[in-house]
Parts: structure tokens; sequence; C-alpha cells
């Protein structure tokens, strides 16, 4: 056994064998394709079958209801709840699940739902909303900041604040961005094209652009230290597109010392944005005729603009409205013969026509999107007036009975829709299919019930508006569908709207 066993266990040695590598081998691949054969497809119709409808009435049988109710059951079961129902209520309230839905709450003619109250705390108390604007995405919205009232200079800061309302959590006591401004922001305006970019002007004269797609160093260009330039605050902006798919943009400025400003705009990526003052126009008494009853009586006076609103068919033609009640027609064509004002550039009047005049300066002026010749103005002598752009007394007059009306928008999905809102915080919206007098729904847009001075439909969200009072706070609002749907009709109705006449 012994002998057995060392022969199973005794050592062996076995031969080694290599295995070449193949791995720096050039591997030999091809190519070849296939084809399916032809598909046959088939086209039938089909009928559906036919139904019918049957009624059917359940036996009445009384229930047999116990009125018996034990108290200390039903404040075991509340107890036991409590903290689950704080908590889903908590939630609902954060929650923008059912933002799309309707309130219940309105008059009739549509409602308006209040969805975001928006702030920004560490400003002053005393800054107010100046202006609002969206961007064209409409997904921002641009809030600027400063005082409507001031007895003597500027000494204090204004700032420029955005908001995003498509995040899912959005900080209304925050804005997302906030940009310091050296005087008090009087107005603002994004462009048309371009979500990033936004101009505002401010109670120094001064006119900035900031792009906002920039982390640092957002002040792309400025209006300082040029001649020609605001002395006064700059009431309203505008920008003018006419070639969106060129670096050269045109920026319009309305001031309180009569100047309307044409700038060209110039973005590069490889340089700093340039900014070049293009036209001058300015408004004079001298070009109000002696026969209207508003004639200023010193008519080498220049006339303050407060609002500006182009057309939307005419890049050229645009109405102005100024601090003595005056609404004009104006035109960057304008032919007149240069005034002996200006140094860089030529000062020209641009005014075509005048309009019968509010008793109090105009705030606000909107153009409508649907007719080329209708137009509404908003004035602190309470009424609303429908113009003509091609008669010189409006067609109509609304006075809502509010206080003061600092803003008047038309409708950018209803032709016979607007929005305006008053010195007492009202937000109103007028359907003149309806009523030429009275709004088809009242809204509380100030929960002081301070004055709103401004109110600014989402040109992409037509369901969208927003309003900016006086103690800087914006009101967010979803209006109903009959609001921002459009009838049959409406246009008709609006042309025959610009032929009549108000006696």
């Amino acid at each position: 056994r012994i002998q057995i066993l060392f022969e199973m266990f005794s050592d062996v040695g076995i031969t080694s064998i290599d295995c070449p590598s193949t791995w720096k081998n050039e591997k030999v691949t091809g190519n070849s394709s296939t084809q399916t054969s032809a598909l046959l497809t088939n086209d039938a119709s089909c009928q559906s079958y036919r139904t019918k409808e049957l009624e059917i009435q359940t036996d009445f049988t009384e229930a047999n209801i116990n009125n018996q109710v034990d108290d200390n059951v039903i404040l075991q079961f509340l107890k036991r709840v409590e903290c689950t129902m704080h908590k889903n209520l908590t939630e609902n309230i954060n929650s923008r699940a059912f933002l799309g839905m309707e309130s219940a709450i309105g008059m009739q003619g549509g409602s308006a739902t209040n969805i975001l109250t928006l702030n920004h705390l560490p400003l002053e108390s005393s800054l107010s909303v100046m202006d609002i604007s969206w961007n064209s995405n409409g997904s921002v919205i641009g809030v600027a900041y400063g005082k409507a009232d001031h007895e003597d200079w500027c000494c204090h800061k204004g700032a420029f604040c955005t908001w995003n309302i498509d995040r899912g959590k959005i900080n209304c006591n925050k804005a997302d961005q906030c940009l310091d401004v050296g005087s008090c922001l009087m107005s603002l305006a994004f462009h048309p094209s371009i979500p990033a970019l936004c101009a505002g002007g401010a109670f120094d004269g001064q006119v900035t652009v900031w792009d906002l797609s920039k982390t640092e160093d957002m002040e792309v260009c400025v209006t300082k230290h040029i001649e020609d330039g605001h002395q006064e605050p700059v009431s309203k902006l505008s920008w003018i597109v006419k070639d969106s798919r060129g670096s050269s943009h045109s920026l319009i400025s309305l001031g309180l010392d009569g100047k309307i400003l044409q700038w060209k705009i110039k973005l590069s990526r490889y340089e700093n944005a340039k900014m070049e003052l293009l036209k001058g126009f300015i408004l004079t008494g001298a070009d109000i005729p002696r026969s209207h009853p508003s004639v200023p009586s010193n008519r080498n006076v220049d006339i303050g603009g407060t609002s500006l609103n182009f057309s939307s068919e005419d890049p050229n033609m645009f109405v102005v409205g100024t601090e003595s009640g005056l609404v004009l027609k104006c035109s960057l064509l304008s032919a007149e013969i240069p005034l002996n004002r200006g140094i860089n550039v030529q000062f020209r009047s641009p005014i075509t026509l005048v309009y019968s005049s509010h008793k109090g300066p105009v705030y606000n002026v909107s153009l409508s999107p649907f007719h080329r010749n209708l137009f509404l103005t908003a004035s602190t002598d309470s009424t609303i007036r429908l113009y003509n752009t091609l008669q010189s007394k409006p067609n109509q007059i609304i006075e809502p009975g509010a206080g003061y009306v600092f803003g008047v928008e038309w409708s950018p999905s209803r032709p016979l829709v607007f929005a305006a809102v008053t010195g007492k915080g009202n937000l109103l919206f007028y359907n003149l299919k309806s009523s030429r007098i009275k709004p088809v729904l009242e809204v509380q847009a100030s929960n002081q019930k301070v004055p709103v001075y401004c109110v600014r439909f989402n040109s992409k969200n037509h369901e969208i508006i927003a309003t900016g009072d006086s103690k800087g706070a914006v009101q967010v609002w979803r209006l109903s569908s009959s609001l921002y749907t459009q009838d049959s009709n409406e246009a008709r109705i609006l042309d025959r709207l610009s032929g009549s006449s108000y006696e």
C-alpha cells in the first residue's frame, strides 16, 4: 500500500505551453447591408355600433337617520387627524398643482386669481413699483423700483429686480436678481426677442442696458456723459426691432425734459457693447396749434413726456402722453425743419397730430395689437379714453369712478378686452363687447388699498397678468379662460368701434 500511494503522489514535470498575444493584430472588418421587402398596407373603414339611451328611476325609500351624535368620538377623531391636516394644508398652500384651475370667486364675465405676491424685502420700504416688464419668453418678470414723488433732486438709490415665475419654488420675498441703480428707476423694457436683454431709465436721465445672461458685469452699456442725452427722468422706454438677425438694435427713450431719443445699441461677443445716439426729437409748445384748448401759454416751453407706445404695424408711428394732458401722434420719419437745439444731433419735432387732451397727466398709452388705428389712454383726470389715430376727438370716454387711472393695456389675445389700474388699488377688466361703461371684473389689486401704478399682460402666456403698487408689491394674477379666449366677431366689432365718435 505504501508503494502504491507513493506512485500516486510522485512528482511529475509538465512541459510549458506559450500562447502568443494577438491584441495588437489588425482586425479585419467588413460592411454589409440588407433591405426588407416592401411593406404592403391597406386602408379600411368601419361603422360604429348603434346605441340607445334608456332612463330608469330608483324607488324612493326613507333613510333611517340617527340624529344622535357622540361629541367625544368626533373630538377624538379631530385630534388624531389634526397633525396630518395641518401638514397637507401647508403643502397645498405652497403647491402650484392647481394654478390652472379657475377661481370660483369673481364677477360675471371672468375671474382673476392671485397666484403670487412678490416683494424684495431688502429694499427700502418707501420704494414703489414704477414699471413692470416681461421678457420675451414670458417666464421672467422685471420690476423697476423707485419713488413717484420727488420734492427735490433724487438722493436715494433705485433697483432692478427679476423673478422667474416658471421655477418650481419661488422666494416671493427675495428677487432672483437685484441690481442697484444710482437713482430711482422709473422705466423698464425687456428686448422683444432677446430674453436676457433689458433696458432701464432712471430719474437722473441715465439709460442703462443689462445682459442678465452674464454672471458678472451685467451692465453692458450706459448713457453717461452724453451731451444731448436726457436731463430729467426717463419716463418710458421702447425697443424697435426691424431686423432680428442683426446685432444692432434701436431703443427709444422718452423723458420729462420733452426729449425723445433714438439709440443704436451694438452688441458683440468679443468687444464691449456700444450705445450711440442716432436721432433726437423734442416736444415743444410751438408745435401745438393756437386753436387747441390746451395750447401752452408759453409756446417756447418744452412739453414733458410721460408715456409712449408704438404701433404694432408701423414701427415709425407712436403716440405720446404728456404731463399737461396732451396726447400727440408722432413719427420717427418727421421731416420738420431742425430746431436750433442739440450739439451732436439735430433735434426735430416728431408731432404729426394733436388729439383732444385730458385734464391731467397721461400716465399710460396703449395701441391696439388688433387694429392699427385704435389706442387707449389713462390719466389722473380719472378717465380712460379710446381714440382713433385718424381723428382728433376720442371715440369713447370711460369713467371708472375709482380715482386716478395710472395704467391701461390692451389684452394681447382678445381684441375687445383691456385692463386698467387705479389710485384706489383696483384692477379693472373691460370687455367692449359686453359694456362700454362698466367693467366685467373688478379686483382689489393691493392688499393695503394703495395706488397701483402699472399693469402688464404676459404676451406669451395670455392667462397671466401682473400689477405693481406704491408699496413695492407685485401681484401676479391668473385669468379665467373667458378673459383671454377670443370670441367670434370680436375683430368686426372692434372695426365698428373705430368708426364711431364720442359726443
